[in-house]
């Protein structure tokens, strides 16, 4: 058994987090980020001019940074395919930006124009309920260190090594890492259902994770 992570989202629209610094508290001394966040979060969502993009994003999944978003239709697809595996945090479109192709040739710092909404869509950040932890024969190969301050154990992993999940963990259908805390916001799919993510989301970037420690 093992799992897919979402290695990204197949764009455009992009959508940016405007207060990051803000939303992500992390450790004093070993810097690494808690994945509570601390405020809610504030997007801008960009896109090149097109009659039809807002239908074509409707119930599509988008990254924001490090956080996977959507809209109330997104919500209950993924809650239809995934019963119970995500909480949903209500964010904060601040601005929806769009750019001409034209423009993007003749002007690249300017002729943005914002979006006027009669009625704004409602959208949410996606965080998995479950975590799965590291596999132990990688963190043998990678003993983690533990910080001082905060108590966690930061494993030291190459970032040219794959992050496997534990195999004894692989009962959750959609899982985060917990052990490593850059990563933190990973999105794990199991085997067991990453076609069916893939088929329904296909703007989803899946990469599947092999069941042993291998370099990439």
């Amino acid at each position: 058994m093992t799992y897919y992570r979402m290695r990204d989202i197949k764009t455009p629209p992009f959508a940016y987090v405007l207060n990051k610094e803000e939303v992500i508290h992390a450790c004093s001394l070993c810097k690494m980020p808690f994945q509570e966040l601390e405020r809610r979060l504030k997007v801008e969502i960009c896109t090149t001019e097109s009659a039809s993009w807002e239908e074509r994003i409707a119930g599509r999944p988008m990254m924001a940074d490090h956080w996977l978003i959507g809209d109330e239709r997104f919500s209950l697809v993924l809650e239809d395919l995934l019963p119970g595996q995500f909480l949903h945090t209500e964010i904060d479109i601040v601005s929806w930006l769009t750019r001409t192709p034209l423009s993007m040739m003749t002007d690249p710092g300017g002729l943005l124009k914002e979006r006027k909404h009669r009625r704004p869509p409602q959208y949410f950040y996606f965080k998995p309920k479950h975590h799965v932890g590291l596999d132990p024969k990688l963190l043998e190969t990678f003993p983690p260190i533990r910080c001082t301050e905060c108590r966690r154990e930061i494993p030291e992993i190459p970032f040219d090594f794959q992050p496997i999940p534990d195999p004894e963990e692989s009962g959750f259908r959609a899982a985060a890492l917990k052990d490593l805390y850059l990563e933190g916001f990973d999105y794990l799919f199991h085997e067991e259902v990453a076609s069916q993510v893939e088929r329904i989301f296909p703007e989803m970037i899946l990469e599947r994770l092999v069941s042993e420690p291998m370099i990439i």
